[in-house]
Order: C-alpha cells, then structure tokens, then sequence
C-alpha cells in the first residue's frame, strides 16, 4: 500500500508525529464507516423495509468494494499527489456518507456504501503514505502505526459511539456521526505540511518512478506475489478465518439478541468496546507470541483458540437467555483470539516474500476485506434461512477449515 523505505531527498528531521494526528483521524472514519453498521443493523431493517441479513449486505458491499478497490485506486491516483487524494477522497467520503443520512431506499443506501468504500479506499493509503514522508527516519515505524492506529481505535470508540448514536436518534444520525468524523479529518487534513518532492507530488514521470520502487508494472507488480504458492495459501487462509470471524462481527445484533435476554443498542455497543479492548491487548499478545515461537505456531494456537471460542458463542445463542457478563466474556475472547492474528501473520506473509514487503501486506488487506465480504454474504444466508446461532457455529468452522491452507514450509 505504501513505500516505508527512506527515499533520497526526504529529511532525516521529518514533523512532529502530532502533524499525524488529522492522517489518523481520517483511518479512524474510515474504519468506523466500514463496520458502524453492524451496530444498527435492526433500526436499518425496520426502516427501509428489509430483513436484518439484506441490511449486512451493506456491510458486505463496503468490505468487498474497498479490499479490491485499494490496491486499484492506489495505482491509479499513483501520479496524483498523495495531498491531494487524500483531501479528495475525504471530501467525497463526507458527502457520500450525508447523502447515505437522506437514502430513501435500501438500493440507494447500498449504491452509496460502494461509492463511500472507493472513497476509503483511496483515503487509507494516501495516509499511510503522507505519513511515511513525514517521519523521520529512525521513527517511521511509529508514524505508520499510529495511523493504522486509527483503523483499531474505530472498533474500540467509533463503532460503539455510532451504535449509541443510532439507539438513541437513529441509523440515519449515525451516518451524519460518520460523515462528521470525516469532516473533521478533512480540516485537519489541510493543517498537514506538503511532503517533500517525491515521485508521487512530481507529476507524471516522478511517479512512474515511484509506481517502480512500489510495485514494478503498477497493479500487475503488487499482484506478483501471489505467484508464489506459499504466499497464496497463506492470502486465502486469510480470505477464510476472515469470512468466519467477520461474520459474527456483521450480526453480533442478531446473535446477542438470541443468547441473552433483552439486549439493546447499550448492550451491544458495549460489547463491541469490551471487544475492541481485547483486541488492542491481543495485538501485542500475537507479537510477542510470533517473536518466542515464531508466526506459523502462534497462528495456528490463535486459529484453534478463535474457533473454539466462535463454537462457544454459537453454544450460548442456542441455549439463549443467558446472562451478559457470560456474553460479554464470550466475546472478548473472540477477539483476543482473532486480533492476535495479525501480527504473526504479517511476519509469516514478510517471512515468505522479503523482497516484496509492501506489495503482500496489501494484499493482505484486500485478502481480509474480501473474506469479510464473503462473510457478510454467508451470514445473511444462514439468518435468512437457519437461525443466529448458526452464524457463530459456522465461524468457528471455518477457522479449522483455514488451518489447512496454511504452507508447511519449514521455518515459516
């Protein structure tokens, strides 16, 4: 998605990281948008007149628009200024999520959720760029990481402030709460200082020099790895455990409303906060495990665990009329599972394509959005035509199911 290599004639000095801070919020909004639905999927429903498994679609269309979209929209704004798509992209993000506010009908809110997801699309990596040209040299690391930071923080704060939002004034206020966030993100935007000359602010040709220090060929460089087998069967492991995990993430509503009693939109912002905390924690937990065991173990200890634990829920939504401390705790180890595996991963996909670091972690990306999208799609099938415990049942599966495409080589 980005170059975070130092370029010639980038300062060594860089800004203070707190001029990164707008480049955050905007990843947060972002993140918030893709997932603040599932926190008002029911208010959805009921209002444009369709079942609770149509409303996850709209999930499914943002995921699945922007996994693809990022690595396309970064090739083809290559020769932009990463300034200027980012302020672009913010700008149509906001007025694509207040007209989704006014949506009259579920096709029209559906056709505004792609529009929106290409926006992000085109947000994320300009962010992640812009950082990476701002950051001194022996703190790029940080720079980057408190702008992915941004996507964390959007389950942990922007997701539940969105659901509270939606319970108290409507699905309709929390796309106005979005598109606020993304305003926000836009006048910061403009506060931040114009990068160094580099091939993506030179125009034409200096971009074509940083289309070859990023990819080779443009889309056709950073699809290269998946050339490589084992770089292959790690990026569709990822497209599957994401399709379970992210499917019980898409109609966590429906599912803790079948295995407790009287839950609401207090209870389930709640949870997804609990979860968002977990998973903070479970990040560092998957690195450090990476680091003493090595990324192949830790991921097939976390895949074992996130299985076990989605089985748990589906346990807890058959039996129902359970007690939310036990749903909540539930949850939170869904999530410490699921969020420690990135870190390992990373290292795995890194490990097995070292010359090509920036290329597979975009493809990682794109390979979790397209198994949330896919999820999106199995989950509204399975509450269409079965019942909500089998969301988690089937999740936990597919967990199992992904282990078996993990590579065998040694020392992965």
């Amino acid at each position: 998605m980005v170059d975070t290599t130092a370029r010639a004639g980038q300062s060594s000095t860089g800004a203070p990281i707190s001029r990164v801070l707008p480049l955050a919020l905007a990843t947060f909004a972002a993140g918030t948008d893709d997932m603040v639905i599932a926190g008002v999927l029911p208010d959805i429903a009921a209002d444009l007149r369709v079942s609770e498994a149509n409303a996850g679609q709209l999930v499914t269309a943002f995921a699945l628009t922007y996994g693809i979209g990022t690595p396309v929209v970064a090739v083809l704004t290559a020769r932009y200024s990463r300034r200027g798509v980012l302020l672009g992209g913010l700008g149509a993000f906001v007025a694509l999520n207040l007209l989704a506010s006014l949506a009259p009908s579920y096709g029209a809110l559906l056709a505004l959720r792609v529009l929106a997801a290409v926006a992000a699309a085109a947000i994320t990596p300009a962010a992640l760029a812009m950082a990476a040209t701002m950051a001194p040299d022996h703190r790029r690391g940080r720079y980057l990481g408190l702008v992915i930071g941004g996507l964390t923080v959007s389950l942990v704060a922007g997701v539940p402030l969105g659901t509270w939002i939606g319970g108290g004034h409507g699905w309709r206020a929390t796309m106005l709460f979005v598109a606020g966030l993304g305003a926000l993100a836009w006048s910061g935007a403009l506060a931040v200082p114009r990068a160094p000359a580099t091939g993506a602010d030179t125009g034409p040709g200096g971009a074509a020099a940083e289309a070859a220090t990023e990819g080779g060929a443009g889309l056709r460089g950073r699809l290269a790895p998946l050339r490589q087998r084992p770089v292959l069967g790690v990026l569709l492991m990822i497209v599957v455990a994401a399709s379970g995990g992210m499917m019980q993430m898409t109609y966590v509503f429906p599912v803790l409303r079948a295995a407790g009693h009287g839950i609401g939109h207090d209870d389930v912002a709640l949870t997804i906060t609990l979860m968002g905390c977990a998973g903070a924690v479970a990040a560092w937990l998957g690195g450090r495990g990476a680091d003493q065991w090595g990324p192949r173990p830790t991921v097939v200890a976390a895949e074992l665990g996130h299985g076990a634990a989605l089985l748990a829920v589906a346990v807890l939504a058959w039996v129902g009329d359970m007690p939310y401390a036990a749903l909540a705790a539930a949850m939170m180890l869904v999530a410490l599972f699921a969020w420690s595996l990135t870190p390992p991963l990373q290292m795995l996909l890194l490990s097995l394509a070292p010359r090509a670091g920036t290329e597979v972690l975009a493809l990682q990306t794109s390979a979790l959005f397209l198994g949330a999208s896919l999820g999106g799609v199995l989950g509204g099938l399975l509450l269409a035509h079965g019942s909500a415990a089998a969301i988690p049942l089937a999740g936990g599966l597919l967990q199992f199911a992904g282990l078996a495409l993990l590579p065998r080589r040694r020392g992965a």
